[in-house]
Parts: C-alpha cells; sequence; structure tokens
C-alpha cells in the first residue's frame, strides 16, 4: 500500500511510514523531497482508542485483582486492543498534508 504525496501526487510513502508520522514529525517524500507530515486533530482523534483502552486495562487490572502484574497484564492487553483499532482508523481517517510551520 502507497500513499500519495500531497505536494506531488505521487505514491512515495508506505503504510509503515505513515504510521511513523505524528503531529510533530514529518518525513521527506522520495520523489519531490519535500516534508509531509498528517493531520494533527486527526492523529490526535486516531490514537484515543489507545489511550482509552490501555486506561481502560489498568483499571481493569486493579478492581479485578488488586495487584500489580494483573495491572501491567491489562494495561498491555488492553494497549494491544486499542493499537488494533488505531491501525486502521490512522490509515483511513488521518491524510498525508503539506506541513504548516
Amino acid at each position: 500500500m502507497k500513499y500519495e504525496c500531497p505536494w506531488c501526487r505521487k505514491a512515495s510513502f508506505s503504510f509503515w511510514q505513515k504510521q511513523t508520522l505524528g503531529p510533530s514529525r514529518t518525513i521527506p517524500c522520495r520523489a519531490c523531497t519535500r516534508h509531509v507530515g498528517v493531520h494533527a486533530l486527526r492523529a490526535q482523534l486516531a490514537s484515543t482508542p489507545v489511550l482509552a483502552l490501555g486506561f481502560l486495562g489498568l483499571v481493569m487490572g486493579k478492581v479485578l485483582y488488586a495487584n500489580l502484574p494483573a495491572v501491567m497484564l491489562g494495561a498491555w492487553v488492553g494497549i494491544t486492543l486499542g493499537m488494533l483499532v488505531t491501525a486502521p482508523l490512522y490509515h483511513f481517517f488521518v491524510p498525508l498534508v503539506k506541513p504548516t510551520a
């Protein structure tokens, strides 16, 4: 899967390159060498499942078992499930954009 550069319109970004972008990180296009970022608000919204499910896992581990291994396991499970939601959400909901700064 390749993503199109907003500057030159050539498909030059891989799935994993886009997944590593954030509101404050840009990468250069292979074709035109201009920097490309992601839409900041949409990127932050797409990351909410990881945060929410990770926190829910922490709380559930504490409420149900009240010991550190259960809390850490709950957080790990929550973050893992959150990533399974966030990766496709980031793929479809967060566009590549020209950086403003």
